[in-house]
């Protein structure tokens, strides 16, 4: 057999089974081959994953990366394959005025994956950050524009994976709203036969109250957010509307960012076997590589690791559910044979490293989750001479 790139020697992180297998991994063109035994192999390019864990690449299910299109969206492609990130969905840095702009100049080019919801409000977060002249986007339902939000959606299914609304306090309501947004974008998102995507930190309404509203698959984003109306209760405990959600399919997505997310929050939680569906970012300019508290997707997988989720479980949120919620399972997501040859081969290295939450509260970690290779598409896009 004659390979473009043959992974050997490395360990690959089995989900089904929760062990690591020694598996070697093939690459002709962008898909991924069976490699029985080296006997019988030629590459042209060998990488020796010797000491290190062979995963799918990496999906971050919640950032900005309307880059050019908004001031605050990163470059997708700089920020993520040097992190094993080969797929992205953008959460809703566009409205349906700007989204042709985002899909030619930024989807269409990237090298990394990128699927999108798309933003109810007109232009987006196009007015979100860049300074004292950024201001936040305007959600009064009145200024839905239902036609060409539908006709966006109907011509782009590819790609748009449901509706994204921002729904705190300071940008929920007004004198002039012509009723609530967040039960405009379900009413249309259940006309379109569409999912959701709903920032609720800070909300209008109580996690239990909003929540009844979600169905399978819709999102729940900044699940551990720790300010006004979290998904615990006065006690600390999980409100059973959350849990029954869960049973039923609802998505429950950390998309850390800088302000969504609670230590507290998260630890109730988790002892309560509340684990996130999705580890996200909610990677912007403002985070990217900068602070503590983002950085990065491996930083945030780390943290979940040093909290006591099982790398397995990490890895299932940041391959395997993202990449069926982007109607991706098979292509994507997995290292089976037939998939698309997106890959990050990784180490989990024994070192000091310190998290922290919205509030400034740590906590010190004694191991992380570090990059050394990444294939997308079938290219080596980032690889250490040495790992």
């Amino acid at each position: 057999m004659k390979l473009d790139i043959l992974i050997k020697n490395g360990q690959v992180a089995d989900l089904e089974s929760a062990s690591y297998v020694d598996r070697h991994i093939g690459v002709v063109g962008n898909r991924i081959v069976d490699v029985q035994t080296l006997a019988d192999v030629k590459a042209e390019t060998v990488i020796d994953a010797a000491g290190c864990i062979v995963l799918p690449g990496l999906i971050d299910f919640h950032a900005h990366v309307f880059y050019g299109g908004t001031a605050i969206s990163v470059n997708p492609d700089i920020l993520c394959l040097p992190n094993g990130v080969t797929s992205i969905v953008d959460a809703g840095s566009s409205g349906w005025v700007n989204y042709k702009l985002f899909r030619n100049s930024v989807i269409n080019t990237a090298q990394t994956r990128i699927k999108s919801y798309l933003n109810v409000v007109n232009v987006g977060l196009s007015t979100l950050g860049g300074g004292p002249t950024g201001y936040l986007e305007n959600t009064n339902p009145g200024n839905f524009n239902v036609e060409k939000i539908s006709q966006t959606l109907e011509d782009n299914r590819d790609n748009i994976l449901g509706l994204k609304l921002r729904y705190s306090q300071d940008i929920a309501s007004g004198r002039h709203f012509s009723g609530d947004p967040f039960y405009a974008t379900v009413r249309l998102a259940r006309a379109l036969k569409t999912t959701l995507c709903v920032h609720v930190t800070d909300s209008r309404l109580t996690a239990d109250e909003l929540i009844s509203h979600f169905q399978t698959d819709d999102i729940f984003a900044h699940c551990f957010h720790g300010t006004g109306n979290a998904i615990l209760n006065e006690k600390g405990d999980l409100f059973p509307a959350i849990k029954e959600a869960k049973a039923r399919g609802v998505i429950f997505d950390c998309s850390n960012g800088v302000a969504h997310f609670d230590f507290n929050v998260a630890r109730r939680a988790m002892e309560q076997g509340f684990n996130p569906d999705i580890i996200s970012t909610d990677l912007t300019l403002r985070n990217s590589l900068r602070t503590d508290k983002v950085f990065s997707l491996l930083f945030i997988m780390s943290k979940y690791l040093n909290m006591g989720m099982s790398f397995f479980d990490v890895v299932r949120a940041v391959t395997d559910t993202p990449a069926r919620l982007m109607r991706m399972q098979g292509q994507t997501g997995t290292l089976a044979a037939g998939a698309l040859a997106d890959i990050a081969i990784v180490k989990v290295r024994k070192e000091k490293i310190v998290f922290a939450d919205t509030q400034g509260t740590l906590l010190e970690g004694d191991r992380y989750i570090d990059n050394c290779a990444t294939l997308s598409n079938g290219q080596i896009v980032y690889r250490r001479q040495r790992f």
